[in-house]
């Protein structure tokens, strides 16, 4: 399948949000096209086309979510206001490469729109998978505390422990918690 390499789409009901994210995707010249819902996305696009698909997680009539089976080779980057450690992993377990909480950092969105599309271009008729995870074994079976524990030692160094708490969807206190419960030292290169 041939994407356009550069085409996003963006699956957003909140318009405040879809404006904005289509704005900062256009100053960094990506070609955007955008979408209420599920339904409507589908209706107006061949969403098997595209580069890439943002969506936010809760749509009206469905999930953000169902992209991942709607266009299998397209990788899917999922944004939320209702993050959680659960809703995290379900997520990522589906097929999302990505899994941001609303509002996001500017820059937390271009980088992972950057490595979604750079992963993608590498063999476009592979299923992408998360740079953060696609190497766990068996992905799908991890329990949540394992899930966590690799998530934390793969990305400590990248993000600060605020970065990665928002990530997971906790807040500081409970990575700490987290971390002290399941025996995870914080990486002193990261600081």
């Amino acid at each position: 399948m041939k994407h356009r390499m550069q085409d996003i789409l963006i699956v957003e009901d909140e318009e405040i949000i879809r404006c904005a994210l289509r704005q900062l995707l256009e100053r960094h010249n990506y070609r955007v096209s955008d979408a209420v819902s599920v339904k409507a996305a589908c209706s107006k696009f061949d969403v098997n086309t595209f580069a890439l698909i943002i969506t936010d997680l809760r749509l009206p009539g469905g999930f953000g979510s169902a992209f991942i089976d709607l266009a299998p080779h397209v990788p899917v980057i999922v944004m939320t206001s209702y993050a959680s450690l659960r809703s995290a992993v379900d997520t990522m377990r589906q097929g999302a490469v990505d899994y941001i909480c609303k509002p996001f950092k500017h820059n937390e969105m271009l980088v992972a729109v950057e490595r979604a599309i750079k992963t993608t271009k590498k063999d476009p008729s592979a299923r992408y998978q998360p740079a953060h995870i696609g190497h766990f074994k068996g992905f799908k079976d991890l329990s949540l505390k394992e899930y966590f524990t690799e998530f934390v030692r793969e990305n400590q160094s990248q993000l600060s422990e605020t970065a990665l708490a928002k990530k997971l969807g906790i807040s500081r206190k409970s990575l700490w918690e987290r971390r002290q419960k399941y025996g995870i030292l914080r990486d002193e290169r990261a600081e």
